[in-house]
């Protein structure tokens, strides 16, 4: 049983990934024709009718390349382009509706790419494609660095829509290997790819260390004699190069080599990329077969732009179940939502609903806090009656409609209970998808009704959780700011950042402390907020340059009807660390304990030095617990188009018994991480307790070894020139962020012993040195955890053959490595998850075309395996000591006469003296004493 489930389970590793990108604009496909692709422009890009026009064009040829590449399978039919708020408007543009730019499929941004953000693994959709501005204006530019600009686009639909991936050497892959016809070849596709092995102009050496060329060697891919029809995953600009690698093609310029240790080896299984695109569900199961005839492949294109100003209707539960601290908590979370993160220039109306809706202000625009103020008296604050879902949206589209047209306005719907009073949320589902309008949904408790997910899902909005029966808002805070920041190129202004939330247990013997880090790239517009239900607190804030904040202090806004205190610093805050204390007044509290929620909010300085930012969602967010029951959770952490590594990030689940597991997540390319140093940070989360909501809270810190990613690791175009194989790292200042992660959704949970889930599949394995006295190689890879990427592995198996295929294909009976075959480590000493493994083993042979093939799975003590790893071969040839290389002679030469020059400056410059000083002493001899006649 155990055995069974987990090739299950590892299989669904690589499968099952489907609904991290359900946040994405759906692309549909229909008889061959991609429909609905949105490409989103920043609203950084100024106006500019040359890069609609070079959208158009680039998009246009690659439909065609795109169908001449699937085998006339498939082409781009419809795109829609959005522009943004900033340009002026146009006769030709038309209103956006779901379409905003966080959804979109392709952007045009930053100064890197082309390249594609892929999280979820092979086959699996990616997150986005980013062409950079010059990329897209310049085709020049363009052309002389990644070649043709259709068939590079094709090469990243390859990662976004199909899942596959490069096929090139990575800064983290081998650019050679040993193969199994014991040559040392170049990390390629397809094996008829043909080239030169050049060093410094002569040819490459292999290294007796490594058995394989040196990283400073170059494959020089043949171009005008080059023969090999593909890899277009490989390197696109190879003219020859015009279609995917498959492992059953008869052609062998088409056929996959499943040798190379390149990405697509090691992440789909040593499948080609052909054979994963055929494997989607574009094409499985005979679906769009090549199309016979003419066709038209020249995609329509229609050009949208947003309202000049985010609108937004609160559509707020006040049933009779909302009657207490529920109706108390959502006013301080809506009042501090209208108070401080909708942005400036919004309109914001208010909607309630129980047994009916009831208009309680219509769009109202929020130009300075005294508008916020009026707003915020209109919140509700009376309950009763029963909840009609229904009415609420209704009524909210009705206002989204007065005297203009509600698409592209946004509905923010909070329920704790289903809906039981007609209409029924299925019977307006309709009027939503045809009003164009974006509805996000909070479920209040854990009994709010879970079909407003389908509101959010019709109309691609976001689904968030809030336990309402805890004491603390802090997650609600962060829910409603991630409403605003998820979509922050609906303005030109800067949104704001969350950098602290915390729930703390305040009593009334000791003050309560904490402490926020305010790094240099942000202090503008910055807020703290500090929330509590039943007893009176006083606060005083501390800044790092002597600065106070107390109840006396202008900035310090105490409102007693919602029990909130703000401190709203008026200045830029000084970038350090900022101490709070916070003091119970109450004397009838003296024996008792009450939880204040802290958040603190600021927003970016300068454009020119842009602010660390996260972004967080899980992998699915609806589970069914008989099907897949775990799920991952991904954190992206970028300054601005920089990827932020080696930061330290918790995600923190909290179940709806409200217990929290927290959980660490790793941007290590190993595990639930697809990719190292992407700036993407993953982990598994699998201990449901139940059925339910669970919610989504990560918290992001940065320490003395996190810096950004100048060219950090995304699936991305081969240049022309070559990858730069050290990535630029940046450092970072210290710094804090916290953000929702969204919510899942558990059914069918059911409570077993069994234990179910095995090892993660270890992807990293590598030869890192070879000894040919020794007779052994040396192995090393990153250790896994017992349960995908949870304690320890029981043991790992690893075995080697003479040959790829006794490995890939007959695992089973190679030979296993021995405790008795290990001359360096200790195969009994097993790593925590994340740690590197290192063994030295020796082998049975060496000489003359003599090499071994390594694979490795990891196994728990249920006998799960992690499935089998990427394979690696030793080469155990004698390879004779490296010849000092003629740039490195030539160097140590100069440098050698130069000493030696120097040396001859130095020892004349003392001749002179010493004869200088000499005549002078000659001429007065009583200068010197008593000379001895020995050396006049």
């Amino acid at each position: 049983m155990a055995n069974s489930f987990c090739c299950f389970i590892f299989l669904s590793c690589l499968i099952a990934f489907t609904l991290a990108a359900s946040k994405r604009n759906p692309v549909t496909l229909s008889e061959g024709g991609y429909e609905n692709l949105l490409i989103a422009i920043s609203k950084k890009e100024p106006e500019s009718q040359d890069l609609i026009d070079n959208i158009k064009e680039i998009f246009t040829t690659g439909s065609s390349f795109l169908f001449q590449a699937t085998n006339q399978r498939v082409y781009w039919k419809s795109i829609i382009i959005l522009v943004p708020t900033s340009w002026p408007r146009r006769d030709e543009y038309k209103n956006a509706r779901t379409e905003t730019y966080d959804r979109a499929n392709v952007v045009i941004e930053g100064d890197d790419g082309p390249y594609v953000t892929n999280i979820m693994g092979c086959g699996k959709q990616g997150e986005m494609m980013v062409l950079s501005p010059k990329y897209v204006r310049d085709k020049v530019y363009a052309e002389n660095r990644y070649g043709r600009r259709d068939k590079t686009v094709v090469h990243e639909w390859g990662h976004l829509r199909w899942g596959v991936f490069d096929e090139y050497p990575t800064p983290f892959n081998p650019k050679f290997f040993v193969s199994s016809r014991d040559l040392i070849e170049a990390t390629r596709c397809s094996e008829a790819i043909n080239g030169k092995y050049v060093e410094n102009g002569a040819p490459c050496q292999a290294d007796p260390k490594t058995g394989i060329y040196r990283r400073s060697c170059d494959f020089t891919d043949e171009s005008i004699r080059q023969t090999s029809q593909t890899s277009l995953m490989y390197k696109q600009f190879l003219d020859s190069v015009n279609f995917f690698c498959s492992s059953n093609a008869a052609d062998e310029s088409k056929r996959h080599y499943e040798e190379a240790p390149n990405d697509q080896n090691k992440h789909c299984s040593r499948q080609g990329t052909w054979d994963v695109i055929l494997n989607t569900d574009d094409f499985k199961d005979g679906n769009n077969p090549p199309i016979v005839g003419d066709i038209n492949t020249n995609p329509t294109f229609q050009i949208v732009q947003y309202s000049s100003t985010r609108r937004i209707v609160l559509i707020l539960d006040t049933s009779g179940s909302m009657a207490g601290d529920p109706i108390a908590k959502l006013r301080q979370g809506m009042d501090q939502y209208i108070s401080s993160i909708v942005p400036t220039g919004s309109y914001v109306g208010i909607v309630t609903f129980s047994n009916t809706a009831v208009r309680k202000a219509n769009l109202a625009l929020l130009d300075d806090q005294s508008s916020r103020e009026d707003l915020i008296l209109k919140l509700p604050s009376r309950t009763g009656g029963s909840t009609s879902i229904g009415s609420g949206v209704l009524e909210g589209i009705q206002v989204l409609s007065f005297d203009q047209d509600p698409a592209g306005g946004f509905l923010l719907v909070v329920s704790d209970g289903n809906n039981n009073f007609n209409p029924d949320i299925d019977d307006v589902v309709d009027e939503v998808v045809n009003a164009g309008v974006i509805v996000d949904t909070i479920a209040f408790t854990d009994n709010a009704d879970t079909s407003l997910r389908i509101l959010s899902d019709v109309s691609g909005g976001n689904t968030y959780f809030y336990r309402a029966d805890t004491d603390s808002i802090t997650v609600l805070n962060e829910v409603l700011i991630a409403t605003i920041t998820d979509r922050s190129d609906l303005e030109n202004q800067d949104p704001p950042i969350s950098l602290f939330s915390e729930a703390l247990s305040v009593s009334f013997s000791a003050n309560t402390t904490g402490e926020v880090t305010i790094d240099k790239t942000v202090g503008v517009d910055t807020i703290f907020s500090f929330t509590w239900l039943d007893f009176p607190i006083e606060v005083t804030l501390n800044g790092p340059n002597g600065i106070s904040f107390d109840q006396s202090s202008e900035e310090y806004d105490l409102n007693n009807n919602d029990n909130i205190i703000t401190i709203r610093l008026t200045t830029t805050a000084v970038s350090g660390n900022w101490k709070f204390f916070i003091t119970l007044l109450s004397s009838s509290s003296q024996f008792q304990s009450q939880i204040v929620s802290v958040n603190v909010q600021s927003k970016q300085v300068s454009e020119d030095d842009p602010p660390v930012t996260i972004n967080s969602f899980v992998s699915d967010p609806f589970i069914d617990y008989q099907k897949n029951p775990y799920i991952v959770v991904f954190v992206f952490a970028t300054k601005g188009n920089d990827p932020v590594a080696n930061a330290d990030v918790i995600a923190i689940l909290e179940k709806s018994d409200g217990s929290d597991d927290v959980i660490e997540l790793y941007d290590s390319g190993t595990s639930a991480d697809i990719t190292k140093d992407d700036g993407v940070y993953s982990g598994y989360f699998f201990n449901f307790t139940g059925d339910g909501r669970y919610n989504v809270e990560v918290k992001v810190r940065g320490n003395q070894n996190t810096a950004a990613i100048s060219n950090g690791g995304n699936s991305r175009s081969y240049p022309i020139q070559g990858l730069e194989e050290e990535a630029v790292m940046i450092p970072v200042d210290m710094f804090e962020r916290s953000a929702s992660g969204g919510a899942i959704q558990v059914t069918n949970h059911v409570d077993s012993d069994i234990d179910f889930f095995g090892p993660s599949q270890i992807i990293d394995l590598a030869v890192i040195g070879v000894s040919y006295e020794r007779q052994s190689a040396t192995l090393q890879w990153t250790a896994v955890g017992d349960d995908f990427d949870k304690g320890k592995v029981f043991e790992y198996d690893i075995r080697f053959a003479e040959t790829f295929q006794g490995i890939s294909r007959n695992f089973s009976d190679a030979d296993r490595v021995t405790f008795d075959d290990v001359i360096n480590g200790d195969l009994s000493v097993i790593g925590e998850p994340g740690d590197i493994e290192e063994i030295t083993v020796r082998l049975p042979s060496r000489g003359d075309e003599v090499s071994y093939f390594f694979g490795i799975q990891a196994i728990d003590d249920a006998n799960n395996t992690g499935g089998l790893s990427n394979i690696i071969a030793a080469n155990l040839q004698y390879i004779p000591p490296l010849e000092p290389d003629k740039t490195d002679t030539a160097m140590v030469l100069y440098v050698v006469v130069g000493v030696v020059g120097a040396m001859g400056v130095v020892m004349m410059l003392i001749i002179i003296m010493y004869l200088t000083r000499r005549r002078r002493n000659s001429n007065n001899p009583s200068a010197t004493g008593n000379m001895n006649p020995a050396y006049a």
